[in-house]
């Protein structure tokens, strides 16, 4: 490379000044030669960010603070002032992992192509209320069906878009609503399948606000999603629905669960296709 590409960092926040410090301190401790665009999208909080923000706005590419329609709505703004070649949506109180986390998936994304036509993620620290790790996400190497199936979630703060990718997804559905993000990694999927990093390279907190959903609705968003896409995890829709039926029962019941995905597994190899590996939609699906 001639030159390092720009990444774009984009914070949304709402009511959370310490949350936003050290997200901002996270940002402007990175180890990394090229330019970072840092944006702050604020949901309209008090004075006290407010005037955070202009303490600080020599260090920011953009802010602002002003109601929005939610968390994807301020996404998409922050999307639309972005101009890097990598996007990261890091958002308040969730910081990078250390000072090189940033220099390391710019170096691994850019070994595989232009790092605007990539996506990928990296492993994701959960950090618990007293601020100890309480575990780490990432599902690898990523599998197109147990992502499908609600078997292995990709966790956003660790992931990175190309902008090419970002502006053939289109920015997130507000349609969604909590499951916008798993739908816009669905369709940067099928355009590309992610380049995954086995190193934690964010930390998650696991307090922060609107994170929990009820079964019905977690499943309820999948089926949606598979409809709004045409893509399914096995032969076609209904046969999709029908094994994740039996999925949701064994998860709300809290028996047999291990049972349902041996069923899974063991589901004929026949009905599985190349679509399942993120490149083909399912076109064929019966109605």
């Amino acid at each position: 490379m001639s030159s390092a590409p720009t990444v774009s960092v984009i914070t949304i926040t709402l009511n959370d000044l310490d949350g936003l410090r050290r997200t901002v301190d996270s940002v402007r401790a990175q180890r990394f030669a090229g330019p970072i665009e840092h944006i702050v999208i604020d949901g309209g909080s008090g004075d006290d960010v407010v005037d955070y923000l202009r303490q600080i706005e020599s260090g920011l590419t953009y802010w602002q603070s002003q109601p929005d329609a939610g968390r994807y709505d301020a996404m998409n703004q922050g999307i639309a002032h972005a101009s890097g070649d990598l996007l990261w949506f890091l958002h308040s109180r969730d910081c990078f992992s250390d000072a090189d986390s940033l220099a390391c998936v710019v170096q691994t994304i850019a070994s595989h192509g232009p790092v605007n036509d990539l996506w990928g993620y990296g492993m994701e620290n959960l950090i618990g209320p007293d601020g100890a790790s309480v575990g780490l996400q990432a599902p690898m190497p990523f599998d197109m069906r147990k992502f499908l199936m609600i078997q292995a979630t990709i966790p956003h703060q660790a992931s990175y878009f190309g902008s090419s990718v970002v502006r053939e997804v289109g920015g997130y559905d507000l349609g969604f609503e909590i499951a916008a993000d798993q739908l816009f990694m669905l369709r940067a999927a099928l355009i590309r399948e992610p380049i995954t990093i086995e190193r934690v390279v964010t930390d998650f907190d696991i307090t922060g606000a609107g994170s929990a959903r009820s079964v019905d609705d977690v499943f309820d968003d999948m089926r949606r999603i598979w409809d709004s896409v045409d893509c399914y995890p096995f032969n076609g829709r209904l046969t999709s629905r029908a094994l994740l039926r039996c999925w949701e029962y064994a998860v709300k019941a809290r028996i047999g669960v291990l049972p349902a995905v041996n069923a899974i597994r063991a589901w004929p190899v026949h009905l599985s296709s190349n679509r399942f590996r993120g490149r083909i939609p399912c076109s064929d699906a019966p109605l």
